[in-house]
């Protein structure tokens, strides 16, 4: 368990909080390119309890700017997108995507005072497709993290998100922890899966439901071991990374594997997305893969018919229909008989129980064991990573090394004895050209 000092510390993330300022260090994932079109809408964003409005300005630029105008407090949400800038419909202030006032219209022509005023802006780049915000304190950012799918042709990959309402933690600690998979995501009668293999691998979740966990720093995090016993003498191991500072990569399955990444992204102390790619490494997705990543519930997608119709409050294209208050649409009958849960959507397995312990669960009261080893050390990186930048204005080092986050999940069977992290080295490495076989 935390105490109450730090189960703050770890869930606040607003201006000033240590966690706050910690997240700020590192870029953040937040729009696919196509939610924002040439001269198009402005999106309403929120990002670690910031209101911001989006655009793309006349040149193809994206700019994010602080929701409400500096001259009245008017939002932007409003304005009118146009000739490389955003233009408030109260008085016609316009801003570039530097947050500049390039024109203040209700001023005399000879007045310099648009020269003086600058809202907030953070800069935005693209890769692959998605946008990311860097919202920290240097003039020059970071280099963004390296992940393997972002050096990928767009067509190698399919993309989704979905907001969450709970803390970011909390929803982030579920992509970390493989005991629970054993009860949550079960059947209670096995049948064959998705894939080759999956049998095998729900056999042995449902023989062996207390793994053995082992975890070892990296660079940019955690490298997570989850290990169950498995036919003839051995254990199949499915291997989880944690970058910091919400990055997350779990275990794939089968031969030739398509690969996933996702982040937790912290809208406000009490709201979170998770924004997720699947990917393979060597060749374009099929038709089929890909309609099937888009339209079927997973951890980071919520099945069409399950989503809310389109608003415009922030990421108002992402959140679900099922929450708390219809109690996730559970099936008490096909609880009985068929699935461990009763709850049908995928992701909604995990949020259901992750939104009941409290918008902020109160971890002084948690009885951790020994199957919570990867939520302990990801919940210290993350404490002690804040506590030094609070305390010592050390900035977390892997933010210069976007190399550290070119690696990879795993999932292997393995001879009892054998170490799963020795054996593993070269196939956790993201190395083109190349992609391993899973179990």
């Amino acid at each position: 368990m935390l105490n109450q000092e730090d189960n703050e510390l770890l869930t606040r993330v607003s201006p000033g909080t240590p966690m706050g300022e910690l997240l700020r260090q590192y870029w953040m994932p937040f729009l696919f390119d196509w939610e924002l079109t040439t001269d198009g809408p402005p999106e309403r964003v929120r990002l670690l309890g910031e209101d911001l409005i989006a655009f793309r300005d006349t040149n193809g630029n994206v700019g994010l700017v602080a929701n409400n105008c500096p001259h009245r407090g008017a939002s932007l949400f409003f304005g009118r997108n146009e000739d490389e800038g955003l233009r408030c419909v109260y008085h016609g202030w316009k801003f570039d995507v530097s947050g500049q006032c390039v024109d203040m219209p209700n001023e005399p022509a000879e007045s310099n005072f648009k020269s003086k005023i600058k809202t907030i802006a953070y800069p935005c780049v693209e890769r692959s497709g998605m946008v990311w915000t860097y919202m920290g304190p240097r003039q020059s950012p970071p280099p963004l993290p390296g992940l393997e799918w972002m050096d990928l042709p767009q067509d190698h990959h399919v993309a989704s998100k979905r907001v969450q309402y709970s803390n970011w933690v909390q929803a982030m600690e579920g992509d970390i922890d493989q005991s629970h998979v054993s009860f949550l995501h079960s059947r209670l009668h096995l049948r064959e899966g998705n894939g080759p293999g999956r049998l095998l691998i729900d056999e042995i979740r449902k023989s062996d439901t207390h793994p053995h966990f082992e975890v070892v720093p990296t660079e940019a995090g955690v490298c997570i071991g989850a290990g169950r016993e498995a036919p003839d003498g051995q254990r199949y191991w499915r291997i989880t990374q944690h970058l910091m500072p919400f990055h997350t990569m779990t275990g794939p399955y089968g031969p030739d594997p398509r690969r996933n990444w996702r982040a937790w992204v912290p809208i406000d102390d009490t709201n979170a997305f998770v924004i997720g790619v699947s990917f393979h490494p060597l060749r374009p997705l099929t038709a089929e893969e890909r309609e099937g990543a888009e339209k079927r519930a997973g951890v980071w997608n919520i099945s069409p018919e399950w989503r809310e119709p389109v608003s415009s409050k922030p990421f108002g294209r992402w959140r679900p229909i099922p929450d708390l208050t219809n109690d996730f649409f559970i099936d008490r009958e096909v609880q009985r008989t068929e699935t461990y849960s009763g709850i049908s959507e995928f992701w909604a397995q995990d949020a259901g129980p992750q939104m009941s312990m409290g918008l902020i669960t109160d971890r002084t009261k948690e009885h951790l064991g020994t199957s919570d080893l990867a939520i302990i050390a990801v919940r210290r990186r993350l404490l002690q990573a804040a506590k030094a930048l609070r305390d010592r204005g050390e900035a977390p080092e892997e933010i210069a090394k976007p190399g550290a986050y070119a690696v990879r999940s795993d999932a292997v069977l393995l001879p009892g004895g054998e170490s799963w992290f020795a054996a593993t080295t070269e196939r956790r490495k993201a190395l083109a050209g190349i992609n391993p076989d899973c179990a």
